[in-house]
């Protein structure tokens, strides 16, 4: 995670931001705090960030966070280092200090050092990849390509011999958040993934506020493939509907079916190919 840190200039700005108030931030154990062979300390504190809303903080003059009614979960961060993140003006910053427990409360010492969290860089896909191409408005005459790059969820092996409704129940199922990681940039949007794919099915799954299909509506496909040979890779065009998308209402979770609406035989060959090759 660690970034560039912020100029004094910057880290003033900062500084009188969160003192305004109202700034929500997360608390989790820091890198060097988490590798620590103390049993005790990992055991006793939450294993994802805790949320801390602007209301049950204060920020002093002298540059430290207080808590002044901890919960459990923030009360256990006492004594530990940890990481502090926040978002100011949308830009993910976090800086590292040691929680301590007062009179007043939970305090956090907010270091000279602030920090921008990292923008995740995109590696080189070199595996399947598919790409959905839709109208981002509904009228044909203003209507511009847009495209979303979608990819495949590796807890889901593709090509292989099973029931996708299966995989749509365990997907929705799943207890464990999609993602922990920080954002470095507030809100932004994610690609759904692709958890089940045959001749006749696509499966997508995301978020629900990643998820960008709409039931019954129709959506053009390019799907890669690498294969062996000069060419490296296979291009299938197609086009499927949405027939159905399930929710997990408990959770932020959404899962897209569709069925190929269209697609050239030798196409559909390709895949069922690809499919019975695997199971044997």
């Amino acid at each position: 995670m660690a970034g560039k840190a912020l100029t004094g200039i910057e880290r003033q700005l900062v500084l009188e931001y969160l003192a305004d108030g109202n700034v929500p931030l997360t608390i989790s154990l820091s890198e060097e705090s988490s590798l620590s062979p103390e049993k005790s300390e990992k055991s006793s504190v939450p294993a994802f960030p805790v949320a801390v809303r602007g209301e049950q903080m204060k920020v002093l003059e002298q540059g430290i966070i207080i808590i002044p009614k901890p919960n459990g979960q923030i009360l256990s961060f006492d004594g530990k280092s940890v990481q502090v993140m926040f978002y100011f003006n949308k830009l993910a910053l976090y800086f590292e200090t040691k929680a301590q427990n007062s009179s007043a409360g939970l305090a956090l010492v907010i270091p000279k050092i602030i920090s921008k969290i990292e923008d995740k860089k995109e590696s080189e896909r070199k595996d399947f990849a598919v790409t959905v191409f839709y109208e981002t408005t509904p009228s044909k005459k203003a209507a511009r390509p847009a495209e979303i790059n979608c990819e495949f969820d590796s807890r889901f092996p593709l090509f292989k011999v099973s029931d996708y409704n299966s995989l749509i129940e365990k997907f929705l199922s799943e207890p464990l958040p999609l993602s922990t990681a920080a954002e470095s940039i507030a809100g932004r949007i994610h690609s759904p993934s692709v958890i089940y794919l045959d001749s006749s099915v696509i499966v997508f799954a995301s978020k629900k506020t990643d998820m960008p299909f709409v039931s019954g509506s129709e959506y053009a496909l390019l799907m890669r493939f690498p294969i062996a040979g000069p060419v490296k890779e296979r291009k299938v065009y197609a086009s499927c509907i949405i027939n159905r998308i399930y929710e997990n209402f408990e959770c932020d979770r959404l899962c897209a079916c569709a069925s190929f609406s269209s697609m050239r035989e030798e196409d559909s060959r390709f895949l069922e190919d690809k499919i019975a090759s695997s199971a044997t």
